[in-house]
Formats: structure tokens, sequence, C-alpha cells
């Protein structure tokens, strides 16, 4: 049985610009990072002569975003729909929705809309693109619902 979460991987196609997109704009912290090439690496993920690259992100809350990037095995980006089936988004909360996206707006980080409010009324949203076009929800919770 499932005990809780542990953390999101998201595959990168450049380290450098996910970094500063999650922890520069958005505050994050690296916790680790690191190489592997081990039997441990290319037998979990069915890859021969594999290298990954794991830099590990830790929000205020302690929750875990896991950035990767093979090296070995560079892939195309991917242009999926919202509706697509399988994950197409994470959710990020934050404190001010407002601030947050004034500040993505000023380094020209792609946001879908303005921030509004939730068809139930709980939060106040948005979601932007990080580097490599993946969603990210950004999540201001209102009255602590």
């Amino acid at each position: 049985m499932v005990i809780g979460f542990r953390h999101t991987g998201i595959i990168v196609a450049d380290m450098d610009s996910s970094l500063r997109f999650y922890c520069d704009l958005l505050g994050m912290t690296v916790i680790q990072e690191f190489f592997d090439s081990s039997d441990y690496i290319n037998t979990i993920t069915g890859l021969k002569n594999g290298v990954a690259h794991f830099v590990k992100l830790k929000m205020s809350d302690n929750t875990v975003l896991e950035l990767l990037q093979y090296p070995s095995h560079p892939t195309e980006k991917h242009n999926l729909s919202i509706i697509n089936i399988g994950v197409c988004h994470i959710a990020l909360r934050v404190d001010s929705v407002i601030e947050v996206y004034e500040k993505l707006l000023k380094y020209n980080i792609p946001v879908l809309s303005e921030p509004v409010l939730s068809s139930e009324g709980i939060a106040k949203v948005f979601f932007c693109l990080d580097p490599d076009s993946v969603r990210v929800e950004m999540v201001e919770m209102l009255d602590n619902k």
C-alpha cells in the first residue's frame, strides 16, 4: 500500500536552464546532484550504457522535485496537449500567485493566462511553461482551504 508521496521527476534537455527556472526564479534549493552510470540505473531504466544526471530540489515544505538529464541518450521534446493521457503538468503551491506571475513575466517565461480564481473559489491559479515546455501550475490557496 502507498504510504506517501516521495517526489516528481522531470526529464530535462538542459540542466542549467531548468535550474535557473526552478531555483533562481521559483526559489527551490539543490539538495543533491550526481551522475549515475551504474548497473542499477541501467537496470531500472532499461537503458544500455546509460548515464543519468540527477539534481534533487527541495521546496520550503520539504517536497522534492527531481530533475534528470540523460546525456548518453538525448531525446526530442514532445508537444503534448494538456488533455493528453499521462503526466502533463505539475502543480506548485505559492504564497502569492500575483508575485510569481509578475516575476515570470519579467523574465519572459511563457504563461498561459493571467491568474484566475478556480471554479470552486478556493484558489488563484495560472499555468506557465518551464524551459522544456512542461506545464507548471502555480496555485495560491485562499483562506487555508
